[in-house]
This record gives C-alpha cells, structure tokens and sequence, in this order.
C-alpha cells in the first residue's frame, strides 16, 4: 500500500531544514489528562453509567490507531457532510532517534462521535502542519508551551481552545506506554487535545447567532497553533474542512417516522 511521506521544515535554533518523513503509523491518543487519578474516576462512573455503550476507554490515556492515508498536510480537504469538527493537539513524529513535535487538528465526524467512541476518527482526514522542531528543544520548558485553535464560521472568529500542554501528560510519559512503544516506526501520534474556551466560545455562539454545532469544533475554517513562549516562536496550521452532500437536511426536515 502506497503512503505518501510528510514533508517538514525542520526549525531549530541552529536553523532549518527539509526532512521527508515515510509513515509506519498514525495514532492518536484519548483521556489524556494529566490528572490521570481523576480522569480514571470520571471514566468509570461513565462505564457504571452507560454500560457496554459508553464511549469510555477502562486505560487512561488510551491510543487509537487510525488509518495513515489519513494524514494530510493539505489547506483543503474533502469530508462527508457538514457534521465535522476539529481540536487542535500537539503532534510527536519520532523517526529512527529522532524526535520532533509540530502540531495537527483532530478532525473527526461530530454526527458519529456520541455512537461510536474510536470510529468517527477514521472518517475525516486528520492535518498537521509542516513545521516542526526538535523535541530536545522544548524538553527543559514543555509545561509553558501553549495550544490554541479558533473556527471561522459566517465570517466570525469563534476562539476553541487555548491553554498550556501542562494540562495533559507529557511526551515522555505517552513514549514510555506499551502501546506507543509497539507503534510501527517511523510514528505520527496525535498526543491529545488541549483545553477549551468553552465560555468565549459559548458567548460568540450566542452573540453571532451560530449553530449549535459550532461548539463541537465544527467550522469553515479552522486554525490550530503551538506556541513556544520560551524560545518565542510558533508553528500554526489552516485549514478548511470542505462537505460534500450527505442527508443531513433531508433526516433533520423529516424526523421520526
């Protein structure tokens, strides 16, 4: 099966350079919190709760594998129907020795995600930028690094996200999981979603008069960036997610049987 390699800019303080990067895995990881003693609590209620149908994971955090002709570094994609949002996460791609971070969106069917837990990941394509930097850059300082993402939608900016890594589990802890280490190398691990604005974000909707939607990351455009404060430097990545036809009008207008 043919792969495309990624292609990076390599940005270090020492300079840049080009690296292509073949693909032996994407994956991406869940309820990575870095309270991890919470996390586990509020998953089991969810398990106790829900039962057999939960979307709850009993590991935290916990890897999905996803399909790797899901990785893109493309402006523009095509995703089916309307219903899809994204999150902006930082992103490991570790080759050989080598280890760099960039950052990527999580992009998933938002009209899937209450079903089925792992699946709506694997029908959107999931971006990433094609800038990075060395991971042995930011080690020394990687809590006061920050994610942010905003939407465009009607031509307003909504905010998403914003807030340090340092609210999740680090690198080194996700590398040092058995099931990141059987991870067929070289690795593209979407290390987990950062915190949300969840009261600006509710007060654009509201302001605006945007769909409802909108706060699952649904958007037209959406941006998502990593921020070094330390180093003074950012590696950002835009996108617009583009919908073909789907039912959506047709089941919302018709309801119930």
């Amino acid at each position: 099966m043919r792969i495309d390699p990624i292609e990076l800019t390599i940005e270090s303080t020492q300079g840049a350079s080009r690296r292509s990067i073949p693909i032996g895995s994407v994956s991406s990881v869940r309820f990575a919190a870095r309270d991890i003693e919470s996390k586990r609590r509020d998953l089991d209620e969810m398990i106790a709760r829900q039962g057999r149908l939960t979307g709850a994971t009993r590991t935290n955090p916990s890897v999905i594998q996803m399909g790797r002709y899901l990785l893109t570094q493309s402006s523009e994609f095509e995703v089916q129907g309307t219903m899809t949002g994204g999150e902006a996460e930082v992103v490991a791609i570790q080759e050989g020795g080598d280890l760099f971070i960039s950052v990527g969106s999580d992009h998933v069917d938002r009209e899937l995600d209450p079903i089925f837990p792992d699946k709506p990941k694997q029908m959107c394509p999931h971006p990433i930028a094609s800038t990075a930097w060395p991971y042995g850059e930011v080690r020394d300082h990687w809590d006061s690094m920050m994610l942010y993402s905003h939407l465009v939608v009607g031509g307003h900016t909504v905010p998403n996200q914003g807030g340090p890594v340092s609210e999740m589990v680090d690198l080194e802890f996700l590398l040092a999981m058995d099931t990141v280490k059987t991870l067929a190398r070289p690795m593209v691990l979407f290390c987990g979603s950062g915190a949300f604005q969840r009261a600006a974000r509710a007060e654009a909707i509201r302001q605006h008069g945007l769909p409802a939607e909108t706060a699952g990351g649904v958007g037209e455009e959406i941006l998502v960036r990593l921020h070094d404060p330390v180093l003074d430097r950012t590696i950002e990545h835009r996108y617009r997610p583009i919908p073909l036809g789907d039912d959506l009008a047709e089941r919302v207008e018709t309801g119930p049987a």
